[in-house]
């Protein structure tokens, strides 16, 4: 579904809100937006972040070698991964809160036939749901990927940049694993649950090994400030 037809179910892009009332939605104990919704903004917050370091990398002479790969990545992420992270959190804030209209209606209901039906429902649309987190995930790997590329190859000046866009990357995928855990064990008794356990597990070890190639980012600046900092001691004493 893109942007234009999302337009056409809900009055008005959640995105679009000005960021304090962003903030106070998540803050507001809904369902809506949820942690699915969540966790697809962290990664759009890599996004932007991938996006500043190459802009400015690409005007430094020193950083010439990886001019053309900091395009590659802006275009990717601009064409293709942001675009569809909003995706997800519109589709996500909309679904989940029908998930839970459905769950109310379920547990109101004195009719046993009609009970069944919205907890079917709403297992379907949980389904639909997970599907969207899933794919939050795979977007944050690419997200974690382009970071370190920017970190390692980008302006030394703006690492801090870099390093956030790793961070928000990572916890977009770790938010992925926490919800699709949490909902997978709602789905237990559906085959979806045991179809999804494999990838869920897939995503949990590559993220522990894509954590070390970020950490090594976090030891390697780590060790240029503490060489700074002696070096100007040495100077001083």
């Amino acid at each position: 579904m893109k942007q234009e037809e999302l337009k056409g179910v809900t009055t008005k892009l959640i995105l679009e809100r000005p960021a304090t009332q962003l903030l106070n939605d998540f803050g507001a104990g809904k369902a809506s937006p949820g942690s699915g919704s969540a966790a697809a903004l962290l990664s759009i917050l890599s996004a932007k972040m991938i996006i500043t370091v190459c802009e400015i990398s690409t005007t430094k002479h020193e950083c010439e070698k990886s001019h053309k790969d900091f395009g590659f990545i802006s275009v990717q992420i601009k064409e293709k991964i942001e675009p569809r992270l909003r995706e997800l959190f519109e589709l996500d804030a909309k679904d989940f809160e029908k998930v839970v209209e459905l769950r109310v209606k379920r547990d109101k209901s004195h009719d046993s036939a009609e009970k069944a039906r919205f907890s079917r429902d709403s297992l379907d649309l949980l389904e639909t749901a997970t599907d969207y987190t899933f794919e939050v995930a795979d977007l944050s790997f690419l997200l974690m990927e382009y970071g370190i590329t920017v970190f390692e190859h980008g302006w030394h000046a703006v690492r801090g940049d870099s390093g956030v866009s790793i961070s928000a990357a990572m916890s977009g995928i770790m938010s992925s694993i926490f919800i699709i855990n949490l909902n997978l064990k709602t789905l237990t008794r559906r085959n979806y649950a045991s179809d999804n356990l494999k990838r869920l597990q897939s995503i949990q070890k590559k993220l522990e090994e894509i954590q070390i190639r970020a950490f090594s980012c976090v030891t390697a600046i780590s060790s240029e400030s503490l060489d700074s900092i002696q070096l100007e001691l040495l100077k001083d004493a």
